[in-house]
């Protein structure tokens, strides 16, 4: 019998991912003190600055969003599908597209398969493909699968490759998409039984578990704010919210003042609180101002009929 997915903790997964960008969108990038000097002090509220309006999502966002249609659109996951929804996108010309991303949708505008592409960018950057380009935007997988581990395992680790050849990548999308999709059929207290006893785990990711269950937020901090778009850093940020916030608030504003890459620092977090906590647990001034929050419940809709 298909298991049962709490409606509210997949919306706020989904609302989570797109709050937590667009929180932390106008200070991507920036170190932790410079973004507090551009913000006046802590980073509390969606703000306009550096060119980006309040609430304006990024790439972060957009992709989540590109992958939800693809998913929906097939019922399942097609890669076929889904490149098409990333190329289609990256030819807007939109603003901030990680490296990895943008040189692997540009050899697929040129004629190249997306799998074939994703493996000459790694080649071309000495074998650095494990950015958070995959990690990211992979929530809308958690919930259109949850509770089907073979079909959210073969499907989060298809997508990632799309786009990053390098297998870390999706492990740690892979990992974001278990503790999702336990809380969603199995409750909040679900990923602290699975990963009380991380030693399944590849040993990368079982350090990240170990310290991450166990609070520790300055090894999140040292990561967040060396690392740079590294999908170990994200994820480590993500997992440490996730165990240690005592509210999505309280998580997701320790995670985007982090600095460094603070908007998809934020949105990997605020996916796993919003898992947690419920969508009804995000604040209503931050879901107000959300640009993309319309667009992002109607295709939760159509996600959580998948599950």
């Amino acid at each position: 019998m298909p298991a049962r997915v709490d409606r509210d903790r997949s919306l706020g997964a989904l609302l989570g991912l797109g709050v937590g960008d667009a929180l932390g969108a106008p200070y991507e990038g920036l170190p932790a003190a410079e973004a507090r000097k551009l913000a006046g002090g802590a980073i509390t509220e969606m703000t306009a600055a550096r060119g980006r309006r309040a609430g304006q999502a990024t790439d972060d966002t957009e992709m989540a969003i590109c992958l939800s249609r693809a998913v929906i659109a097939s019922g399942g996951y097609d890669p076929q599908l889904a490149a098409s929804e990333y190329l289609a996108w990256f030819e807007t010309g939109p603003e901030g597209v990680g490296r990895t991303v943008a040189g692997v949708l540009e050899r697929v505008r040129a004629g190249t398969p997306a799998y074939e592409a994703a493996r000459e960018q790694h080649e071309e950057s000495g074998g650095q493909s494990a950015g958070n380009g995959a990690l990211m935007r992979t929530t809308p997988i958690a919930i259109a699968f949850a509770g089907n581990d073979r079909g959210l395992r073969e499907a989060t680790l298809d997508d990632a490759a799309v786009t990053h050849y390098d297998p870390l990548a999706g492990k740690a999308a892979l990992l974001h998409n278990q503790v999702v999709s336990w809380c969603l059929t199995r409750g909040p207290g679900a990923p602290a039984e699975e990963l009380r006893d991380p030693t399944w785990l590849d040993e990368r990711l079982e350090d990240v578990a170990i310290s991450a269950f166990g609070g520790l937020r300055e090894r999140a901090e040292e990561r967040a704010a060396t690392e740079g778009a590294f999908a170990l850093a994200a994820l480590q940020v993500g997992l440490t919210a996730f165990f240690s916030a005592e509210s999505f608030e309280e998580g997701v504003v320790w995670a985007v003042n982090l600095g460094g890459d603070c908007d998809t620092n934020a949105a990997v977090a605020g996916a796993m609180l919003g898992a947690r906590f419920g969508a009804s647990a995000i604040p209503a001034r931050w879901l107000d101002a959300l640009e993309r929050r319309a667009d992002l419940e109607v295709l939760h809709g159509h996600l959580a009929k998948l599950a």
